[in-house]
């Protein structure tokens, strides 16, 4: 956790490092966090003496492998904007982080910062085993830059929220995982910043604590500006106004965060497949003896989605070429519970697949998944997959479900397990459909209705 000044201005080039002082509190803006070209490079040498020679001979010959675990960061976050960092391990996350906070200090460009910010990036990383939690508080505390006076009026609330009863009166080495980080962030977020960067530290404690972090930053998103980064893309939906994807110390996207989302989504598939790119078989051109035997059956052949490069993943020996949504053989804006959906698809494969598995599944308008299901439940033995080009045709019933905008992705795998599978493709937030509830009130994301009531008057 660290607390910085009102105003910081980092700055340096290749060849030094330039700290630049505090500033005075500036005139507002309407950007809290801005990031301009920003690079951090580090030296990686092969043996230690090498370090010790470019020390001595500056103007030598140089020893070390430049790496960049960013470069070339142009970000900018508005007062009172939250917005999600996710990445594959390794893709600069942290690192971005921690120049913001002032941790770190870039290679190149400028990291300009409006506003007192509070970071919940090591959870209880200060804390001293031998003090008890009230002590820790108030050592922590301190460093964050509070008064003794500003803890004592805070101390009740920051035990309360850690729900750790009279444990707080003894030595935090006699905690559980669970009392130790739940104190932490109670600790942590009892200063009131105008920035809270935010480090993979809501997933602590039980459901219920986890419950109460995210009520806690949902009521912080009313005033204050956010900055989050994690790998629970439910989190990052539901907080997040937009998301930043980062890539090899890149940003590689910045916008609307269910597309955000599903882009990171691809990223994992890929990795997890060691898909290369130039691999990949576009064969988007369907061949005309192809197209013409589809279009016997399909005479709508022509108008079905076309499924591209940029929204597919997986380890792509099957490949989803185009997707045609119908209710009733018309293509439809809105949906009812009751209606059947029916989904054909033109997929080709690589190579003949002995066990195939066909589904979907239905996200909401921030990108949650809500419903969806695989030909798994349906079929009690995989279905075989022939080489080449093959329609594939499945059905579902539309549920009950909360009156919103929803999107449908599909997805194959190879395998005969329902999780534990290999995903050949899967083909993102391809179709999209509102839901509609024509006289029904749904509580939740969807209803389930009650079996019985009954009322005993008790005399």
């Amino acid at each position: 956790m660290s607390v910085l000044p009102r105003r910081l201005r980092f700055q340096q080039d290749e060849a030094a490092v330039l700290r630049c002082p505090v500033k005075p509190r500036c005139a507002m803006t309407d950007h809290a966090i801005s990031l301009q070209n920003v690079r951090k490079k580090y030296c990686l040498y092969t043996r230690n003496v090498h370090r010790v020679l470019e020390l001595l001979f500056p103007w030598g010959r140089t020893y070390h492998t430049p790496f960049f675990a960013v470069q070339g960061i142009d970000l900018e976050v508005r007062r009172g904007e939250t917005v999600g960092i996710i990445g594959r391990n390794g893709s600069g996350k942290s690192t971005m982080l921690q120049l913001i906070c002032g941790i770190l200090q870039p290679t190149a460009g400028k990291v300009e910062i409006n506003g007192r910010i509070s970071a919940l990036l090591e959870l209880g990383a200060g804390f001293n085993p031998e003090f008890t939690g009230r002590d820790n508080v108030y050592m922590t505390t301190s460093i964050m830059g509070l008064s003794k006076a500003e803890t004592d009026s805070r101390f009740q609330h920051i035990a309360d929220f850690a729900e750790i009863g009279d444990f707080i009166d003894q030595p935090v080495k006699m905690y559980s995982s669970g009392m130790f980080v739940r104190l932490a962030f109670a600790t942590a977020i009892s200063v009131d910043p105008e920035i809270l960067i935010v480090d993979e530290a809501l997933a602590v404690g039980d459901i219920f604590f986890q419950q109460k972090c995210m009520n806690y930053m949902k009521q912080m998103m009313q005033s204050r500006t956010i900055v989050l980064v994690s790998h629970d893309m439910h989190a990052v939906s539901n907080l997040c106004d937009r998301v930043v994807v980062m890539e090899n110390g890149q940003k590689l996207y910045d916008g609307d965060t269910a597309e955000g989302i599903s882009l990171y989504t691809r990223l994992v598939h890929n990795e997890l497949f060691d898909r290369a790119k130039e691999s990949v078989p576009e064969n988007q051109i369907i061949p005309a003896e192809v197209a013409a035997a589809i279009a016997v059956s399909e005479p709508d052949f022509e108008s079905w989605i076309p499924v591209g490069e940029g929204v597919r993943g997986g380890a792509n020996d099957v490949v989803i070429h185009r997707v045609a949504v119908t209710r009733g053989g018309e293509i439809f804006k809105t949906v009812e519970q009751g209606e059947t959906v029916d989904v054909r698809m033109l997929i080709w494969a690589r190579r003949p697949v002995q066990e195939t598995i066909f589904g979907y599944t239905v996200k909401d308008r921030v990108g949650v998944a809500v419903f969806g299901e695989n030909s798994v439940s349906l079929l009690a033995v995989p279905p075989q997959l022939a080489e080449g080009y093959t329609v594939v045709r499945f059905s579902f019933t539309w549920p009950e479900v909360y009156s919103q905008e929803y999107t449908l992705t599909f997805g194959i795998g190879e395998g005969s397990h329902p999780y534990d599978h290999r995903i050949q493709c899967w083909a993102h937030n391809i179709f999209s459909c509102v839901a509609v509830t024509p006289g029904r009130f749904v509580h939740g994301l969807f209803n389930n209705p009650l079996k019985t009531l009954s009322l005993t008057p008790v005399q």
